[in-house]
């Protein structure tokens, strides 16, 4: 029973220290954030809807705990969130799911697993300007209780930066 709690209260430091280490970024002049909790993502979850597509989504979406995304064009700020990422991407062992360069932009794909070869706890997606003469970055972190496959419909639906990229990425 010790263990189980040890194990319980590791992984719940370790959720709050990934999202206690973005509010940094968050702080970065220049840094444009847009931030979606557990609690409004329940709120969604909850929702009873008679589309089954939605009520698919909705579904999906009751298992994420966050979702943040930071935008700059600014050149300061984006080699401090480039810098920030690979720390936090080293420091964490997380794993690198894909790099792909393409339409003058880089994006890389870091995860942490979760239980199963499609679960994931945590992805963490960077893009930036692959030639570097532009400043256009952005980061984008979801944590949660995800199927890799379910990511894809997720960032779809929201319109996030990279989608086409996540998209590739949830097809290996």
């Amino acid at each position: 029973m010790k263990k189980i709690i040890t194990i319980v209260l590791f992984f719940a430091f370790a959720m709050t220290a990934t999202a206690q280490s973005f509010d940094e970024v968050g702080n970065f002049k220049h840094v444009s954030e847009t931030r979606v909790t557990s609690a409004m993502f329940k709120m969604i979850g909850g929702i009873d809807l008679d589309d089954p597509e939605t009520a698919e989504l909705a579904k999906i979406v009751g298992n994420l705990k966050d979702l943040r995304v930071y935008t700059t064009d600014d050149a300061t700020s984006s080699s401090k969130m480039k810098l920030f990422t690979d720390n936090f991407v080293n420091k964490n062992n997380l794993e690198l799911l894909m790099s792909v360069k393409e339409d003058g932009e880089k994006f890389t794909f870091h995860m942490r697993k979760g239980n199963g070869d499609t679960k994931i706890k945590e992805l963490i997606m960077f893009m930036e300007d692959a030639s570097g003469n532009k400043t256009d970055t952005a980061l984008l972190v979801i944590t949660g209780d995800l199927d890799l496959n379910q990511i894809a419909k997720i960032t779809q639906k929201m319109n996030i930066p990279g989608q086409k990229q996540i998209e590739k990425a949830t097809q290996k």
